[in-house]
């Protein structure tokens, strides 16, 4: 039985590492893409009651995280069909600028709310661009 998590930063460096190591048994892949920026769609579902604050929460993280010098795209989305499901639609220069940006205090007093507003741990999936 695994212990419950606590911290959405957990689950981020989890899910990052995993992605990561992933890509670590395709040698040629990743040497390929290790000039392309990180780009990802983050998923953060709301408790019941908790859409309002969660969706607050996420706006508030905008204006810093657009600002950033590594950063390159940072835009929120609701599902029209499912209210309170948030993405986060986001591109980094590499790795050390997503690293930096998981640093960031706005970022960390987030994630420091994340148990009280997410329903499940947040996904975060890391995309390919296969199209111009």
């Amino acid at each position: 039985m695994k212990p419950p998590i606590k911290h959405l930063g957990y689950w981020l460096c989890v899910l990052m590492f995993t992605a990561v190591a992933g890509c670590a048994s395709q040698p040629l892949k990743r040497a390929n893409t290790m000039n392309q920026p990180l780009v990802s769609l983050a998923v953060l579902k709301a408790k019941p009651g908790k859409q309002e604050a969660l969706k607050a929460g996420l706006l508030t993280l905008i204006e810093p995280t657009r600002a950033e010098p590594g950063n390159l795209d940072y835009v929120l989305f609701e599902r029209r069909d499912e209210p309170g499901t948030f993405y986060m639609r986001e591109a980094f220069k590499d790795q050390a600028a997503l690293d930096a940006h998981f640093a960031t205090p706005y970022f960390q007093r987030f994630a420091a709310t994340a148990d009280d507003l997410l329903s499940e741990p947040l996904q975060l999936i890391f995309l390919e661009q296969v199209s111009n």
